[in-house]
């Protein structure tokens, strides 16, 4: 699953993108797309859908996929699902997949890009969620 999202390191964020490496994808895009490849298909969120107009959040249905197990954030290791709320809110805008010393990689624009897993634009984070168990 990390081998994958490293393949879109440096591709471009790219809103309701769910595609191959060549183009760009955006967070959930870049995780369902990793998922596959790890073997787990996170439906009913698919990539296909994903591009579809008011499907470009996927990040709330995977945060509400029964599949994917939460786990506290003390226990996160890596190839867990970080959720982010969006400011002010409790409402999950933003997931990214855990590579662990506190680093996740993650399309957000203009990139997909390693970084801290808390940050000046993402630092609420909603949970962990852990898809292979």
């Amino acid at each position: 699953m990390i081998h994958q999202a490293y393949q879109y390191m440096g591709k471009p964020w790219l809103a309701g993108c769910s595609s191959n490496p060549a183009y760009g994808v955006d967070c959930s895009g870049l995780v369902m797309q990793s998922l596959y490849a790890g073997g787990i298909s996170p439906t009913p969120t698919s990539s296909i859908g994903h591009a579809h107009p008011g499907n470009e959040w996927n990040s709330r249905n995977l945060w509400a996929d029964k599949h994917l197990k939460r786990v506290p954030y003390s226990e996160r290791q890596r190839g867990d699902l970080v959720f982010y709320y969006q400011p002010g809110t409790h409402t999950i805008w933003h997931v990214a997949i855990y590579l662990g010393h506190n680093r996740v990689i993650e399309s957000w624009p203009p990139r997909v890009m390693v970084q801290p897993i808390v940050n000046s634009q993402r630092n609420v984070i909603a949970g962990i969620k852990r898809p292979f168990i």
